[in-house]
């Protein structure tokens, strides 16, 4: 009865679809909102080559070698608070529910039985409204991102948190997919009628990035050499079928979001160069960001298009999320060539990308950046495009060392992403502003419908992008937390986890023992399994920060923003290290200023009623909208002589509640024409919040 009911709502789709393109029909308003759908389709009627540009890629190549190597997937698993977390949103939350909270997970086996060879293939798709409108031929890949990065969420959640059920779940889904592979080596969401030769919404590579990063992540937990076996042979084909000697996956007459996408096939590449050693993905991770500066039809993905970047005082204009992944892949290029034209590109994207931070560390894009600059009130981020961003800061402190990178990837983590996750872990906003006064599924000038404003644990309107990409929030900073200098360790970032590695051949376990961000002292615990001489490093944060070490005798050497320690270590020794956090008043562009302690942003938060708009079968999970119960932020402002005190208020806190949630910075401020002490919580603990306050004057 299911099955029938389902083909039923798949062949109304099918024929409502066919019916819109054949009539040209679009009266019915999308679930994309009118936002969305004005700026998805920017095709130009000739398209651009800049092949010209672009012949700088076949001269000498004078490559640079990055300052750290990344640890393999799953060397760096969590501990405390953070392991709670992870479990609990496995166990209870998204990650491990999504699945049955949007069907189309379970029924669409689009790399096997389901695959694509034309719109009558497109399956049902929930609550998304189709019009018609020629972007809608991209639903044919849209599942292979919902479902690639559920899954590489859900594995890696599965091994870290070391849950038996999820892990027997994860080896069903790596067999399916081995069983999928083709003679040839084709793993895939198409039909033979369509690989490899796709005229408009190619997701090819797209759909192969998402399951790839998921394989090679299991491969590394597991050490079945089959799994990498299947993935570099399904790599072959594709790099036989899109090369400099063929065809470019990007010159296309007609081009939306998947087709851009696939240039994160980039992240692929160079996780097998890390594993294999073989120069020949680097090779072809610098070939697909040549052949993506090529040609260009749509100017809605492609921001970081070489020929775009030549000039520096622009804003970036595009889709948010395609923007800040394209990052990672110019970066790799960069570094995989020495060439100075790459390096100016580099130069310029930086400084464009300054212009979109918001105070919480995210970049603003609540799908489109659209040539604006962040705004804490008026601009919102999209999760998708945090993630993004932030990872792409993962591959930055990789590469260049740099501490603001490692800065940033904190401050976006545990501000903007955490302030978008409800506290039970069964619901995200996909977007949402700084400065969040209401979340009502309405813009935030209010003058028009935006689904993209509630909390949702699918967010089945506008795509189910987000929530699939919040399950590989955390699994992704893990690896990012520990890098290795040579045969020396790094510890990048900073959060409650467990590293462990070899050093000269042995085996050595570093621990981070900590509440931190909502505490300042980190105890770090190394424990080699027989002496072993080795520099252990200690990133020192941007955020004018003292660190104080224990015991006293280890005098740290500073170099470069990390603090050594260069010893034998030959039995189970402590180090603890202590912040010495200033409360720093940062000021924005528009005079408004906010509060910053340490990687935390503190934000007002504003008393708020929810109003359920959705239940779902699955018992605990809904769509609810957060409504302001007063409007008494409007009036506070921040007087030039107020006063700041940061203090631990004793109070009983829920099981639901990240540790600490009781920190907090009180701030004297402006009420109207009184004044009062105000409670500032960590950003991530709020709903409906205001972390920009004008001054009072």
């Amino acid at each position: 009865m299911i099955k029938s009911s389902l083909v039923r709502m798949k062949t109304t789709t099918i024929i409502f679809y066919s019916i819109c393109i054949i009539a040209g029909c679009r009266q019915k308003e999308g679930s994309q909102g009118k936002t969305f759908t004005s700026k998805i389709d920017q095709n130009k009627i000739s398209m651009i080559d800049d092949s010209e540009s672009l012949a700088f890629f076949d001269s000498q190549r004078n490559s640079i070698n990055p300052v750290f190597t990344a640890f393999a997937t799953g060397s760096s698993k969590p501990t405390g608070w953070l392991l709670e977390l992870m479990k609990k949103d496995l166990e209870q939350g998204i990650v491990g529910s999504l699945d049955e909270l949007y069907p189309g997970i379970k029924n669409d086996d689009l790399y096997r039985t389901a695959r694509r060879g034309g719109l009558e293939d497109i399956p049902e798709m929930g609550d998304l409204t189709l019009t018609g409108a020629e972007w809608e031929k991209s639903i044919m890949w849209w599942n292979a991102e919902t479902i690639g990065n559920w899954w590489d969420g859900f594995v890696r959640h599965a091994y870290l948190v070391d849950d038996q059920k999820a892990k027997l779940q994860s080896m069903e889904i790596v067999e399916n997919l081995l069983a999928s592979q083709d003679d040839d080596g084709y793993i895939g969401i198409y039909k033979k009628n369509l690989r490899y030769q796709h005229e408009g919404s190619n997701g090819e590579l797209w759909a192969q990035t998402t399951v790839f990063r998921m394989l090679l992540a299991y491969y590394e937990f597991s050490n079945e050499a089959r799994v990498l076996k299947a993935v570099e042979k399904a790599m072959a084909l594709t790099m036989d079928n899109y090369n400099e000697r063929g065809r470019n996956p990007f010159e296309l007459t007609r081009s939306f979001g998947g087709a851009t996408h696939g240039l994160m096939l980039t992240d692929v590449c160079e996780t097998l160069y890390r594993i294999t050693g073989e120069l020949k993905y680097q090779d072809y991770a610098t070939y697909l960001y040549r052949a993506f500066s090529t040609f260009s039809v749509n100017r809605s993905f492609n921001d970081v298009r070489y020929p775009y970047l030549k000039e520096k005082d622009s804003l970036f204009i595009g889709h948010a999320v395609h923007t800040y992944e394209h990052l990672r892949s110019l970066l790799n290029a960069y570094y995989v060539t020495g060439h100075k034209e790459l390096e100016l590109a580099k130069d310029n994207a930086m400084h464009k990308l300054e212009q979109c931070i918001l105070p919480s560390g995210a970049g603003h894009g609540n799908e489109w950046l659209a040539g604006r600059t962040a705004d804490p009130t008026n601009t919102a981020s999209e999760f998708c495009a945090m993630l993004e961003l932030r990872n792409f800061y993962g591959s930055a402190i990789q590469k260049t060392g740099k501490i603001h990178y490692a800065d940033q990837a904190e401050k976006l983590t545990f501000n903007a992403m955490l302030g978008s996750r409800s506290e039970d872990g069964r619901a995200i906003t996909y977007g949402k502003p700084d400065n969040c006064y209401i979340l009502n599924g309405r813009s935030i000038s209010q003058d028009e419908r935006e689904p993209r404003l509630k909390y949702s644990p699918t967010h089945s309107e506008p795509a189910v992008c987000c929530v699939p990409n919040y399950t590989r929030n955390f699994a992704y900073y893990l690896d990012q937390m520990w890098m290795r200098r040579d045969e020396n360790i790094v510890a990048v970032l900073y959060g409650p986890s467990k590293l462990t590695t070899q050093i000269n051949g042995v085996n050595v376990i570093v621990e981070q023992n900590t509440e931190y961000p909502f505490s300042d002292q980190i105890e770090f615990v190394i424990t080699p399994e027989k002496p072993v001489e080795f520099e252990l490093s200690f990133r020192k944060p941007g955020w004018k920060t003292s660190m104080n070490f224990k015991p006293n005798s280890l005098s740290p050497k500073l170099e470069n923003g990390y603090y050594g320690i260069k010893r034998t270590w030959s039995q189970r020794e402590t180090i603890n290290i202590k912040f010495e956090q200033e409360i720093q008043t940062k000021e924005l562009r528009n005079g408004e200023i906010y509060f910053q302690r340490g990687p935390l942003v503190y934000a007002l938060p504003i008393p708020h009623s929810e109003k359920v708009v959705k239940n779902y079968e699955l018992d605990g999970f809904r769509d609810f909208y957060c409504l302001p119960m007063n409007d008494e932020h409007v009036k506070i402002t921040f007087p030039s002589d107020g006063g700041i005190h940061f203090e631990k208020e004793s109070e009983h806190i829920t099981e639901d509640s990240l540790p600490y949630t009781s920190n907090q910075l009180v701030v004297s401020m402006q009420n109207g024409d009184k004044k009062e002490k105000v409670k500032l919580k960590p950003m991530g603990n709020t709903v409906l919040r205001k972390v920009t306050f004008k001054k009072a004057y």
